[in-house]
């Protein structure tokens, strides 16, 4: 097996096909609300819409053919009699409309978007196609319309008259602040903080969700961060441990072998906690923590500004399980439909994953019992979703800078798919590098050289790319 290969050049992109899920609903372990396909609150149903007071077979309430006072010709207090989307409180199979709202509009909101009370089928008062909020509402929090993949344990909600608020969840991102906006530390939290020495300042345990896992330390040298005028690259990463591991002490507290070396190279550091399917009443199947990870991303980049990071210099990593989830916050493309954070509300310059797999179907298929405790055999369309969580899916040409650093001799996580990875890769086009570690199993921690061969093949990669020091 090669010690070290790059790519050759840019090549045809080879496209894939990603698949179009049914609706699902699952949760972990214990009957946990947070986990899940479509989320435990179901997702959109039946066929017709219910039709509100005085409407007519084809108009709303005052409306016309095309538009109405309450909204379009599908929608409106009194919706259709075949299509229309319900009028107050109802649900539909395409949207969920409140009254007034169109057919991915409402004063409630949908999975899709949010238009105000009076909206047009694409826009409304409340806001525009692709928002989270109408007036009174809020998009479905963890379900996309027609549940393809919902939040941890979120719920489509039908928008009454005037809009109803469910739940939050993964499916839903809350409101970062402004770049100028301090993070506030959540001081109730027992999950351990980074502690990278002196010379560092730690804001940790942040809420970037509000679920109690969904916590994030952000590391910083004395004199950067807030209100210096010092800008640095920024990296987040995501811990291992299977994405089963119950450690809640230790988890992203133990990243220190990869947050110390990011921030000697002259990095601001972003370190992630998230939801685990530990069977505990915090934990969440698949695909929770894909989902928190691109929220923890999206956070991270709206508070750039704030920590004086350079957006154009946002690399991402990870370390087993976790270099999994680095490699879907740079990898994955909207189709994934892993909650609303779309991979588009934020850019990564890198990706430098740390023996993380890239397959989940041939984990599954080699019967990985953490891999199988993430995703169980109960979880419906459970073959269509490991496809969705396998950063192979998502193979093309314009994906950022990739790197793969892995012991040559581990036996957790199979070479075999860092190298059909980096072929896959290759054959596309994209910039991507593979680098064994001579000597080392499941990490770096033996022999003595592993750790070194390891940080120079990363950095070298990334300094390359205009990237860290």
């Amino acid at each position: 097996m090669p010690r070290e290969n790059r790519s050759l050049g840019s090549r045809h992109l080879a496209t894939l096909g990603l698949l179009a899920l049914a609706a699902a609903a699952c949760s972990s372990s214990g009957g946990d609300s947070q986990s899940g396909l479509g989320g435990s609150g179901g997702r959109p149903s039946g066929t017709t819409g219910t039709g509100g007071t005085g409407g007519a077979a084809t108009t709303g309430a005052g409306g016309t053919a095309t538009t109405g006072a309450g909204g379009t010709a599908t929608t409106g207090a009194g919706g259709t009699a075949t299509t229309g989307l319900a009028g107050a409180g109802g649900a539909a199979t395409t949207g969920l409309a409140g009254a007034g709202g169109a057919a991915t509009t409402g004063a409630g909101g949908t999975a899709v978007g949010a238009g105000g009370a009076g909206g047009s089928a694409t826009t409304g008062t409340g806001g525009s196609v692709g928002s989270t909020a109408g007036s009174g509402g809020r998009s479905s929090t963890g379900g996309t319309a027609g549940g393809a993949i919902g939040g941890g344990g979120g719920k489509s909600a039908p928008g009454g008259a005037g809009g109803t608020t469910t739940p939050p969840d993964a499916g839903v991102s809350p409101d970062s602040g402004s770049p100028t906006t301090p993070p506030a530390s959540d001081k109730s939290s027992t999950l351990g903080i980074s502690a990278p020495g002196s010379g560092y300042h730690v804001d940790g345990n942040i809420p970037y969700g509000p679920f109690v896992m969904q916590r994030l330390d952000v590391i910083y040298p004395n004199g950067a961060g807030p209100g210096s005028a010092t800008t640095l690259p920024g990296v987040i990463m995501f811990h291992g441990g299977g994405w089963t591991d119950n450690r809640p002490q230790a988890l992203k507290a133990s990243m220190s072998s990869f947050f110390d070396r990011f921030l000697k190279h002259g990095f601001i550091v972003c370190n992630v906690e998230y939801r685990l399917a530990d069977g505990t009443a915090n934990g969440a199947l698949a695909p929770a923590a894909d989902q928190d990870a691109l929220l923890a991303a999206q956070w991270f980049w709206s508070y750039m500004d704030y920590y004086h990071v350079d957006k154009t210099r946002y690399v991402v990593t990870g370390a087993s399980a976790g270099g999994q989830l680095a490699l879907m916050v740079g990898m994955a493309t909207p189709a994934a439909q892993l909650g609303p954070t779309s991979p588009t509300n934020y850019k990564i310059a890198a990706i430098v994953n740390g023996y993380g797999p890239s397959d989940v179907t041939d984990l599954l298929a080699r019967n990985v019992s953490w891999a199988e405790q993430w995703l169980p055999a109960s979880v419906p369309n459970r073959a269509a979703l490991a496809k969705v969580v396998s950063p192979v899916t998502y193979v093309r040409q314009d994906v950022p800078p990739l790197i793969t650093v892995q012991g040559m001799d581990d036996t957790t996580v199979p070479t075999a798919e860092s190298q059909n990875l980096y072929n896959l890769l290759t054959a596309a086009g994209a910039d991507t590098a593979l680098h064994f570690v001579a000597g080392a199993g499941h990490g770096f921690s033996t022999p003595a050289t592993a750790w070194p061969d390891a940080e120079a093949a990363m950095f070298n990669f990334l300094v390359a790319h205009g990237i860290g020091k």
